[in-house]
């Protein structure tokens, strides 16, 4: 038919083709596809994209090819980059529309302006010519609800490693109920996280006002295993609608999503001798000496933190030198705000001095394929080691007149003694140890409260009473109002020692308060520590 011939037309200078059709029957569906070969060339998209009111978009997609030949002078990459924006001819026959004017984003190149498109529509060949037909009468049922996936800008060249992130949506023009759905494998690819969205959470899509609405199905978290072309996963889905055909069966969909492929770049030559395949991607390492240490003995340790987004691929810390007869201790290790850190014990032999780098870290620009290096700054550090002298207990002669009898008694009196304070301690240490979670008064709550501040505030449990605790909370600079409502909250248990029948809803509300308070005072005192 004529309505089904593609007609290529060739922008004049423009370093991109397009094809669409010339024309459609009415209530067919149509692509306008743009394509780019440069080889810098990223990606494409398309501002303002505008049709006349016969021809409506349904939706778009972005894929790439690529493929590698081996020359003598290395290996060599061909890409090309694929926008297909799908249509649907909603008019009557007989009708001239028309697409655009569009401009077209060459990522990487520039921006150029495509003219308006032409377009016939003629009559469906299973039509009656009443003017009554409309879209929805001629549509075929996969038209009205597709799947979608929308990958996030990677920022840069594709290698072996790159974390990708896509969502993937389910589109409809159409009431729908429920959705079932699943996945396949990705080709070249591993997934490393699927998030899946198990209620539906629909929102507006405006375009061309067609009440086309989207619900995001799940978040994939994938990375390409090798340089070549990467298919992203396809998602499939068995869709039920909300409404009813003439015979009063329910509609029913199975749809596909668009296919994702994207380009993956082997690692450029000559990489720097300590680089080892990892990519890291914009990243920086610093060595801080903490000044509260992790440890409750008041040891000395260190904070090794990285910075930017390629902090999201390590693992691991960075392998330091250390200088110095001494050893590092894996303490704790976090991630927020863009960093990660990795806490350590430094544990010395000998007195002296001990000196963390200089190191380097190498990470690849992905935006102009180049290695760089991240230089770690040294960190000395004086440590000294605790002397343990050997005491030497000299016993009398029992000839020198103390009969045996004075010693065994002596003896027994100090075991007795010994006894006694140990079972003291065991069960002070008891109390001492109640956390305030498992507290069941009033006292062990207390208890709790005080051992868990005294950890935060001076790195170790010890007594602590109301001055003691306002004086420390001033040292480490609290939030004024934090520290009134923890000091407050410290006189309101003591005052409520004398009741310790307080049960119920009252005391789990007590701990309640006691453990909210705790976490804002390690949120502040966390903040302190990224500040310095």
């Amino acid at each position: 038919m004529v309505g089904l011939i593609i007609v290529l037309l060739f922008g004049s200078g423009d370093p991109f083709d397009w094809e669409c059709p010339a024309s459609v029957e009415s209530g067919e569906t149509f692509s306008l596809s743009i394509t780019c070969s440069e080889p810098g060339c990223s990606g494409i998209s398309a501002d303002g994209i505008t049709s006349s009111s016969g021809i409506t978009l349904l939706g778009s997609s972005t894929s790439t090819s690529i493929s590698t030949i081996t020359t003598p002078n290395g290996r060599q990459l061909t890409q090309v980059v694929v926008l297909n924006m799908i249509f649907s001819a909603s008019a009557t026959g007989g009708e001239i529309q028309t697409i655009g004017p569009l401009q077209i984003n060459l990522h990487g190149i520039g921006s150029y302006s495509l003219e308006e498109i032409t377009i016939t529509v003629n009559e469906s060949a299973g039509s009656t010519g009443s003017r009554g037909s409309t879209a929805s009468d001629t549509l075929q049922p996969t038209q009205d609800v597709w799947l979608s996936g929308i990958l996030q800008d990677p920022q840069g060249r594709i290698y072996p490693g790159t974390r990708l992130f896509i969502d993937y949506y389910v589109y409809s023009r159409v009431g729908v109920e429920n959705v079932t759905y699943w996945w396949g494998a990705p080709e070249l690819g591993v997934i490393i996280d699927v998030e899946t969205i198990p209620d539906s959470n629909w929102e507006t899509v405006d375009v061309k006002h067609d009440n086309t609405s989207r619900s995001l199905l799940a978040a994939v978290e994938m990375a390409p295993a090798a340089a070549g072309s990467l298919l992203a996963p396809e998602f499939s889905a068995d869709i039920t609608g909300t409404n009813y055909d003439r015979w009063g069966k329910v509609s029913e969909w199975t749809v596909e999503s668009n296919p994702i492929v994207l380009p993956v770049y082997p690692f450029p030559e000559n990489p720097p001798d300590d680089w080892d395949e990892t990519l890291l991607d914009s990243v920086s390492v610093r060595i801080d000496q903490l000044p509260t240490p992790p440890g409750q003995g008041g040891e000395l340790s260190v904070r090794i933190t990285c910075i930017g987004p390629g902090s999201v691929y390590m693992n691991e810390p960075p392998i330091l030198t250390l200088q110095g007869n001494a050893s590092l201790i894996p303490a704790d290790n976090g991630l927020a705000d863009n960093k990660k850190w990795w806490d350590f014990i430094l544990e010395p032999e000998e007195t002296g001095y001990c000196i963390l780098g200089p190191d380097s870290v190498v990470w690849l620009n992905r935006r102009n394929s180049t290695y760089r290096t991240a230089l770690i700054a040294p960190c000395s550090l004086y440590v000294a080691v605790i002397p343990w002298p050997d005491r030497v207990i000299e016993l009398d002669d029992i000839n020198t007149g103390k009969s045996p009898l004075c010693w065994v008694t002596a003896g027994v009196i100090g075991v007795i003694f010994l006894t006694v304070l140990l079972g003291m301690a065991a069960r002070r240490r008891d109390k001492r140890l109640a956390s305030v979670t498992s507290a069941s008064d009033i006292d062990e709550l207390l208890s709790g409260l005080e051992g868990e501040l005294s950890k935060m505030l001076t790195g170790r449990k010890e007594y602590m009473g109301y001055e003691e605790l306002d004086e420390f909370l001033d040292q480490c600079k609290t939030d004024s109002f934090l520290a009134r409502r923890i000091l407050r909250f410290w006189r309101d248990l003591e005052q409520s020692l004398s009741d310790k029948e307080i049960t119920g809803p009252a005391f789990e509300q007590l701990k309640s308060t006691a453990d909210e308070l705790l976490y804002k005072l390690r949120k502040d005192l966390n903040s302190h520590d990224e500040k310095e």
